[in-house]
């Protein structure tokens, strides 16, 4: 019986390091030379071109440990050229961290706001620090294809 209770807590410890720290091969954001950097304002064209997909704010700022919300302005996108806002449109929200190969355990809510294409997406559970990969796929209404993109911040 000690013996179980020795590698159960053995277990314990380890998982717990894991929530807390990146693995050893992960190097400190300062060194991370592939993520985003937060600016209001960030923009980013869909991975088809189709759409257009710009930070309007996060809390908080920049992109931090925990829950996160934010704004995203998603707007129509044809020869490399912005349109018009896209109301209407269904989006599914999917944080990953790649070097740990999992997600967040909470879904991301996403809600139209008052200004045209403006969505909020809430929460945005960056749980651990590490790069984490956040996937935005939308199916646009009317005549606008659908598209996604990825944010990758860095979280300390």
């Amino acid at each position: 019986m000690r013996q179980s209770s020795v590698l159960a807590l053995g277990l314990a410890s380890a998982l717990g390091a894991c929530a807390t720290t990146p693995p050893a091969d992960d190097p400190p954001c300062s060194q991370v030379k592939n993520a985003d950097t937060f600016v209001v304002g960030l923009d980013k064209a869909g991975a088809n071109g189709a759409l257009d997909f710009k930070m309007m704010s996060a809390d908080p700022v920049p992109p931090a440990r925990g829950d996160n919300t934010w704004v995203v302005q998603v707007s129509s996108m044809t020869s490399g050229v912005v349109g018009s806002p896209v109301t209407g449109a269904s989006m599914s929200v999917t944080p990953f961290m790649p070097s740990h190969q999992h997600g967040s355990p909470l879904a991301v809510v996403v809600t139209p706001m008052a200004d045209a294409g403006q969505y909020k997406l809430t929460p945005v559970n960056l749980w651990m620090p590490g790069v984490w990969e956040t996937t935005l796929d939308v199916t646009a209404s009317g005549s606008s294809p659908a598209d996604n993109v990825m944010f990758r911040f860095c979280i300390e």
